[in-house]
């Protein structure tokens, strides 16, 4: 059974203040782990879609504490900015999902930094991009704009929230690279860190050797096995039935 929102729980305006924290060991499990590992790990779950990184060449991993604002407000990333720490990673989204202004700018990362904050992900935009960059603190957003976002309306913080398609929970592991975001469950974290981790070893000591020795990734990952089975076939012939090879002059 589906549990209620907490949004039906809960009073507006309600931020809770503890959230459960992954052990260190599992923490450190997933430093150096792509999130592409981890995602194929899960089975292709539980991937924030449509954010990028807007401080190149930054990563991050840390506990999921979330922020649930109305739609035109981001009063509630700032509330949850006094009750975040070290090692946490911000979830922030709207009630009416995304939103096109910006939630997030260079004071905010400023503070989150300060703070000791793992890294963020913003269902929404954010602006003073080349401070952000200069900051160098882990966010990831929707998009840039200068538009500004009010702070009138107060939501919910550290309740489970839908960010970008993905179901996160406070407590959950957040993920996140040059490729994007991945959440998963804290009691799915030390599983899933050795899966991904196996991956990586294969594809390391396998794969890529192959690869570079001018084998295909058809032939390596034996999709030659896929092809015909879902009817796939070769023709030796032009796609109009001639037989006739045209060879470019040089």
């Amino acid at each position: 059974m589906t549990p209620d929102p907490p949004t039906r729980l809960h009073p507006r305006g309600t931020v809770f203040t503890r959230a459960p924290r992954p052990p260190d060991e599992v923490l450190r499990a997933y430093d150096g782990l792509a999130v592409a590992s981890v995602h194929e790990a899960m089975g292709q779950r539980n991937l924030l879609r449509g954010v990028r990184p807007l401080a190149p060449g930054t990563r991050a991993v840390g506990r999921a504490v979330t922020a649930l604002d109305l739609s035109g407000s981001n009063l509630t990333l700032h509330a949850m900015l006094e009750v975040a720490g070290p090692g946490d990673f911000l979830v922030w989204t709207s009630q009416h999902g995304p939103v096109d202004s910006a939630v997030w700018g260079a004071n905010v990362s400023e503070s989150a930094a300060a703070r000791g904050l793992a890294g963020a992900v913003i269902e929404g935009h954010a602006r003073d991009v080349a401070d952000i960059e200069r900051v160098g603190f882990p966010l990831w957003a929707l998009g840039v704009t200068p538009a500004a976002t009010g702070k009138t309306r107060a939501g919910w913080g550290n309740v489970p929230v839908v960010c970008c398609g993905a179901y996160v929970r406070p407590g959950d592991l957040v993920v996140a690279d040059a490729d994007g975001v991945a959440v998963v469950p804290l009691e799915d974290a030390a599983r899933i860190a050795d899966a991904a981790a196996a991956r990586d070893l294969r594809e390391t000591t396998t794969l890529t050797p192959r690869v570079r020795e001018g084998e295909s990734l058809f032939a390596v990952r034996d999709w030659a096995g896929n092809f015909p089975a879902d009817g796939g076939r070769f023709v030796d012939a032009a796609w109009d039935g001639s037989t006739t090879e045209r060879t470019e002059s040089r």
